[in-house]
């Protein structure tokens, strides 16, 4: 059974959400009408015309239960519904021609579902989203959960030119976010939340990397800041703080600008403004764009027990805008994909997941659709505990050797295979045997799938031995490296205790192939590594601008690469 897709033809509002800490906060004023004045460099807004001190809880759960749906503004806008094949209640939107937002819904949704099963309560998890802003060539997507911490928000914001989704840090300019700072400073110490924990979050990625803020315009031109974990007195509550519309103009940057545009006047979304960097040129390292900050990777930062607990980026620094990337922060983390193929295999795919959930660990599966469809109940399991499933082929054959017919078909069936078993069609594609070409890509491309070849081959196929497997990977593993495994052969998952062990003693963060991508791997592209993979001296935080490093790898175009071996 695959994820009901239901055509929303009106607008409609999701219903607000039960308050975390009393109050039902006036709705009057949470859409517009904050107030002007202030000044460009921080504090507080004239005095006459500044809003009163929010109800920090109430007016943050009664803004997201009151903001309208623009779904309307969205030709062919759809909701995709996982209660079926995941047995989660997760209803998202989807926007037909913006991929780059729908693979950032899926990896947050991959995200929300690890962190409820590390919480102990994965029934507890349900999300529920929408369209929030239109425009021409920008969306936002606001996801409302509630797990069994209580309720948070996580905003998705989409520029259609590059098919990029961004967090929220993304709206303001890097050079204004040490002044951004300063007016949540003002206006958290006006609603009673403790300054010292509020400066913290500021330098944190939002939900669901982090407890960073949500921001989102307001129809006024002031800006709304989420805040999902403030303290206030002794609690930890969410909480909604104002920035008035004069102080907020002169803190956008080009994409907060149209964002706001958006906010303030919804229009219809336009597909032909979504551009894909490179165009059919197939080798997508050429168009990775680099963080703001790159330094030495880092270990992930340990959690205070309030929201996500894995994959916790360090702290930015203060004046130091977080990740704008919907996914961790490879900027600062140093982070690896680790990536099984061939499966599921029955046995041993539980005691994988086993395995990744006892260290709060994760992976992306490639799936033969031949086994997903013997056994679709191990895909639904592996898609519920939110690993990244990406098709494997239909029957394992060479790519590059088959018609265009047969081609076209070893790719569709899978996909629909691995959709009916977790009710999302995959957005990532391992050819087999690593063989590619760009006739290939670009068949990829046409189901909507990224390639995804590796840099550090296991040779677990071949050697089938769980002492070679782990030093063929603890010997070649780099920051932002793709690592090959099978999930079919039993010294593998033998092998893989001590590789997970070797990644904490290295400060090493796994992450799926989307979220090393940092939303910038695009179908019909193949990559080898993540964009991250070494720190340069210009792109230590004491700059925010610098060159891009080299994602590495060699490449085939006619044939691809080899060693994946498993026929």
């Amino acid at each position: 059974m695959t994820g009901a897709l239901v055509v929303v033809g009106a607008a409609g509002a999701v219903g607000v959400g039960a308050l975390m800490d009393g109050g039902d906060g006036p709705l009057s004023g949470l859409l517009g009408g904050s107030g002007s004045g202030g000044s460009d460099g921080g504090g507080k807004g004239g005095a006459a015309e500044d809003p009163p001190a929010p109800d920090p809880t109430g007016d943050l759960r009664a803004l997201v239960g009151a903001l309208p749906d623009q779904a309307a503004h969205v030709p062919e806008a759809s909701v995709l519904d996982l209660s079926g094949p995941i047995e989660r209640t997760i209803s998202v939107p989807l926007a037909p021609g913006a991929r780059g937002l729908n693979e950032a819904v899926d990896v947050c949704v991959n995200k929300l579902l690890r962190e409820a099963l590390y919480a102990g309560d994965p029934a507890a998890l349900t999300v529920t989203g929408r369209i929030v802003a239109a425009g021409a060539g920008v969306l936002g997507i606001l996801l409302d959960v509630t797990d069994a911490a209580g309720s948070s928000t996580a905003l998705i914001w989409y520029r259609a030119e590059g098919d990029r989704a961004l967090a929220s840090p993304a709206l303001i300019a890097p050079e204004k976010w040490q002044a951004f700072e300063g007016l949540v400073d003002a206006a958290a110490t006006a609603a009673g939340l403790d300054p010292a924990a509020t400066a913290e979050q500021l330098q944190q990625q939002p939900r669901p990397w982090g407890n960073g803020p949500a921001l989102l315009p307001a129809q006024d031109g002031s800006l709304q800041v989420l805040m999902p974990a403030a303290t206030i007195g002794e609690k930890r509550a969410e909480a909604l703080l104002t920035i008035p519309a004069a102080d907020a103009e002169p803190l956008w940057s080009d994409f907060g600008t149209a964002v706001a545009q958006a906010v303030a006047s919804p229009a219809d979304f336009d597909r032909a403004a979504v551009a894909v960097p490179g165009g059919e040129e197939t080798s997508g390292k050429k168009e990775f764009e680099l963080p703001d900050v790159i330094t030495q990777g880092q270990a992930a930062r340990e959690s205070d027990g309030a929201g996500p607990v894995s994959q916790l980026a360090p702290l930015s620094g203060p004046g130091v805008r977080p990740a704008t990337a919907v996914a961790p922060d490879a900027g600062r983390l140093k982070a690896v994909a680790l990536t099984f193929d061939d499966g599921p295999a029955p046995e041993l795919n539980e005691r994988l997941r086993e395995e990744l959930l006892k260290t709060r660990d994760t992976a992306t599966f490639f799936l033969i659709g031949q086994s997903v469809a013997e056994w679709p109940d191990l895909v639904s399991k592996t898609a519920a505990d939110g690993y990244e499933v990406g098709s494997h082929s239909w029957s394992h054959p060479q790519l590059t050797r088959q018609s265009p017919e047969k081609l076209a078909s070893q790719l569709s069936r899978p996909a629909e295979a691995i959709a009916g078993a977790s009710g999302r069609r995959p957005y990532v594609m391992r050819p087999p045997y690593g063989a590619r070409s760009k006739k290939t890509d670009l068949a990829c491309g046409a189901e909507g799938e990224s390639v995804h070849i590796w840099d550090v081959d296991s040779l677990d196929w071949q050697n089938k031995d769980r002492d070679k497997n782990i030093e063929l990977v603890t010997s070649t593993t780099r920051r932002g490296s793709i690592i090959l495994m099978h999930e079919i052969h039993a010294p593998t998952i033998d092998a893989v205790p001590a590789i997970l062990e070797w990644f904490g003693q290295q400060e090493m963060t796994t992450l799926t192939c989307s979220e090393l991508g940092q939303n910038q791997m695009f179908a019909g592209k193949h990559y080898m590594t993540g964009p991250v993979t070494a720190e340069t001296e210009l792109r230590e935080p004491v700059a925010p601008e610098g060159q891009a490093s080299d994602g590495g790898g060699a490449e085939d175009e006619d044939a691809g690469s080899a060693g994946d071996g498993n026929g």
